[in-house]
């Protein structure tokens, strides 16, 4: 082999090695990108769900004592205070707090107080939908 032939293979050894390191990274620059661009999506809808005075979610637990509702959100799980004043429905009928069971999907509206805890106005339990799955009755 020349002295030619051994330093061509060389420099394409060494352009091979940086080109084989390099794709990866950028690979992983884009990724992050959009990555960062989707967290960023998500925090900007977290925040402005934060603001807006209605809360959508399962019911994960109920303390009469402390006149607290959980609630699994979107944005995980968040606590409310209900009072006697509070309207809670289930379809078009007016409900009491006891009559709420866990893992029903409800959707309600909160004031916040001057030390930010969310004071429930109204609560309406989602029904649910009709199975449209039933076998069609005969006709005679």
């Amino acid at each position: 082999m020349s002295v030619a032939q051994k330093s061509t293979l060389s420099i394409l050894l060494c352009v091979w090695l940086v080109v084989s390191t390099a794709t990866p990274v950028r690979c992983q620059v884009s990724t992050n990108q959009v990555k960062s661009a989707q967290e960023q999506a998500h925090e900007e809808g977290k925040q402005r769900r934060a603001r807006l005075p209605i809360a959508k979610g399962v019911l994960k637990e109920i303390d009469l004592l402390r006149h607290q509702l959980k609630l699994t959100t979107e944005d995980g799980v968040r606590t409310f205070t209900y009072t006697e004043r509070t309207y809670i429905f289930r379809d078009k009928e007016k409900i009491t707090v006891d009559k709420l069971n866990r893992g029903e999907v409800i959707a309600l509206r909160f004031d916040t107080d001057k030390d930010g805890n969310a004071i429930v106005n109204r609560i309406k339990v989602q029904s649910a939908p009709v199975s449209t799955n039933q076998p069609p009755t005969s006709a005679p």
